[in-house]
């Protein structure tokens, strides 16, 4: 709506209306880890700052991307994954995005009249030749490569190096190895997928461990009323900067000890109540819930800093609640997995491939 020094508000308004819609489309976005939006993405003008038409085209329900950075402000984090269209802000320092496939012939910029082209694998000559000696597909080196970003094992044991330059993965010596671990990169790509239920996550039978996290609460008796403002996020979780930017706060929270024994087995002695305001929270977050990272951010107090009341100019809908409470259950079931992430890339360390001057073994 208003002039930059790259954009003229009036000059696209008046190129776009006289044009018509016939090369945008409203698609989903991964703004931030587990904060999928909808974007009107426009391929000439300057309405997008960077609207990367050479991107767009390979962006596919079929095709999976990793959104990673080569340098860390801060510790390591795992990286993103996603199947839609990825904000260059998705990891923290600025992602790149590294898809299974890529288009053949990605020319065409218009959203409606690109051709199905063929696609190739996005993969370097010995990463082929490593897939086709443990005849495997290029999906198996994917899902095996995000199973062990999300390893605390492998990010401890090499946390200096990850912090400095780009990952360096093992490579499983035998192609069994390569499918077990694939099989848990397949599953943590489904947690992170948010435009997807995952069975005994958000859908299906709820893992028993996972029914009770993160519950929406009233403060006092009686049910919550969204018109009575029940709903409004006010609790200082983010505020306006200088330009609309959203600032960070510090919100309100309560740290209680965890009372369900079996939660405290699983996810430690500490769990949190999160406030929306003075009337409604989110009850029992466990601490290391609450404080999980991905691509740089603390995952659920990043999505709440956008949607205080002061910045999305409204409160939440029930649904938008209801959502936090699946959120903290994906990132659950994520540190539900990290015990076999180790063990898997402890078994993967013992037996690996000597990239590249031998063959990987087929059995």
């Amino acid at each position: 709506m208003r002039d930059s020094l790259r954009y003229q508000a009036r000059e696209t308004r008046d190129l776009l209306v006289k044009r018509g819609p016939t090369k945008g489309a409203m698609v989903r976005y991964a703004y931030r880890p587990f904060d999928a939006r909808w974007l009107y993405w426009e391929p000439e003008t300057k309405l997008l700052d960077e609207k990367r038409s050479e991107y767009f085209p390979h962006v596919s329900d079929d095709n999976l991307w990793i959104a990673g950075a080569q340098h860390h402000r801060r510790s390591y984090d795992p990286p993103s994954s996603t199947s839609i269209l990825g904000c260059r802000h998705l990891y923290e320092r600025g992602a790149n995005l590294f898809p299974i496939y890529l288009k053949g012939d990605s020319s065409s910029d218009n959203l409606f009249s690109r051709e199905n082209n063929a696609t190739q694998a996005n993969l370097s000559e010995q990463s082929q030749a490593y897939l086709a000696a443990t005849n495997a597909a290029p999906e198996d080196l994917f899902f095996h490569c995000l199973a062990t970003f999300f390893s605390p094992a492998y990010v401890d044991q090499n946390a200096f190096s990850l912090r400095q330059d780009w990952p360096r993965i093992p490579l499983p010596r035998a192609k069994k190895a390569l499918l077990a671990s694939a099989g848990l990169g397949q599953r943590i790509a489904a947690i992170l997928d948010t435009e997807k239920p995952v069975d005994g996550v958000p859908a299906g039978k709820i893992d028993p461990r996972l029914k009770d996290i993160a519950i929406v609460s009233k403060v006092g008796s009686g049910g919550l009323n969204p018109d009575e403002g029940h709903l409004d996020i006010t609790a200082g979780w983010g505020h306006p900067g200088k330009g609309g930017v959203c600032m960070p706060g510090t919100g309100k929270h309560e740290t209680r000890a965890q009372r369900d024994e079996h939660l405290k087995a699983v996810f430690g002695e500490e769990t949190l109540d999160i406030y929306l305001n003075e009337t409604a929270y989110w009850s029992n977050v466990p601490k290391c819930v609450w404080e999980y990272h991905i691509g740089g951010y603390q995952v659920i107090k990043k999505w709440l800093s956008y949607r205080e009341k002061a910045i999305l100019g409204r409160g939440l809908r029930v649904e938008e609640a209801e959502y936090v409470t699946e959120m903290a259950r994906r990132i659950a079931a994520l540190i539900l997995m990290q015990a076999n992430l180790d063990a898997n890339y402890e078994a993967v360390k013992a037996d690996t491939w000597p990239w590249p001057r031998e063959k990987p073994d087929a059995r």
